[in-house]
């Protein structure tokens, strides 16, 4: 009986630690199930890649790449193509490999592991034949090279970075030009500011171009002073050829001014805002918005001019300023008749007082 009672001793105790491992078994591969992967943070510079090659030649850019996560990243990179809607100028990118120049591209190291808070160079090598196009367009798309599973709440994480490519091919026949077919201002006439502005851009070469400049807002088109300078396309974007692209510009430099908002539905809403230390930059009248983009044609910068004019008419506040300087005219009349009538009546009565004297004598 006593080593009966020991032999069930033993089993039941063994089987409560088997029961308490496989609790333990089991928790720990619920929390590893339930961990999602590290968040994907990449970092990458310079973006676009922009690079000016002669036919025959190669050359070597270096792609900088941050690993901004919390986790070690293992990547891949690949040459994807892209589209440009020539209506809205929305890039969207393909699944499928750009034609012709992804034989001519190759990396240091297609696959790569970046840790947490390294930088990693990855070179990007292009080497054109001799019997080459005018310009070339890509991405260069960063992946993970394992996507992780769903997490808990059926999110399926998939990191990836784009980096815009740009190749132009220096050689002859080449041509960069770039026109400005449109240059417009949202409204005719403004009660208030801002005014905003819209830049339409072409390039009708062959080759890719970069246009800069600025909109000078002046009372006349020949001022030599502007009231403001307005940047145009200051983040430095490309156009490829036979593409258009719309860039805008606004103008708040003023007093009042309309500023957009957003309500507790998330509505967009325009309020009116008094800011009364910027009571100098009331404005009034009729204003010029001047175009001077520059762009290279390869040998020198070339300006393009365009004018557009508007006007601003603040017409509640003129209004309001007729209505009051109306009141204060009207109150200074009553005044002024009040007055008149009190000295006519001090007039007839001293007259009265002197022809009754008179009479009696």
């Amino acid at each position: 009986m006593i080593v009966l009672n020991r032999g069930r001793l033993l089993l039941v105790r063994w089987g409560a630690l088997l029961a308490v491992f496989a609790c333990i078994l089991s928790l720990t591969a619920a929390v590893y199930a339930a961990d999602p992967p590290s968040d994907f943070s990449l970092q990458v510079t310079p973006s676009p890649l922009v690079t000016t090659i002669k036919p025959g030649t190669r050359t070597t850019l270096e792609l900088k790449i941050r690993n901004a996560g919390t986790g070690t990243e293992e990547l891949r990179i690949d040459p994807r193509a892209f589209n440009v809607d020539k209506q809205t100028g929305e890039v969207t990118l393909d699944d499928t490999k750009p034609s012709e120049i992804t034989q001519w591209v190759s990396f240091g190291a297609q696959k790569f592991t970046i840790k947490p808070g390294e930088w990693y160079t990855q070179k990007v090598h292009i080497s054109l034949p001799k019997s080459t196009g005018f310009s070339y367009s890509l991405a260069l798309v960063i992946n993970r090279t394992n996507n992780p599973t769903a997490i808990e709440s059926g999110r399926l994480l998939k990191g990836s970075v784009a980096v815009f490519t740009l190749v132009n091919v220096d050689r002859p026949g080449a041509i960069r030009k770039l026109d400005v077919s449109d240059f417009n201002v949202s409204q005719a006439i403004y009660e208030y500011l801002p005014a905003k502005f819209t830049v339409s851009f072409k390039n009708t070469g062959n080759s890719i171009v970069q246009p800069y400049g600025n909109i000078f807002v002046q009372r006349g088109a020949n001022d030599k002073t502007p009231i403001a300078t307005l940047p145009v396309n200051d983040k430095g974007g490309y156009l490829l050829p036979d593409t258009p692209r719309t860039m805008e510009a606004t103008w708040s430099q003023g007093f009042p001014v309309f500023q957009s908002s957003k309500d507790a539905s998330g509505a967009e809403k325009s309020d009116l805002v008094w800011d009364w230390s910027k009571l100098t930059d009331f404005r009034i009248g009729q204003y010029t918005a001047k175009l001077v983009a520059i762009y290279n044609d390869g040998q020198r910068d070339v300006p393009i001019e365009r004018v557009v004019t508007f006007w601003v008419i603040p017409w509640r506040s003129i209004l309001i300023l007729l209505l009051v300087i109306g009141i204060v005219g009207y109150v200074r009349h009553k005044q002024i008749q009040r007055k008149t009538r009190k000295a006519v009546e001090k007039a007839l009565e001293a007259r009265d007082k002197q022809q009754g004297q008179t009479d009696a004598k």
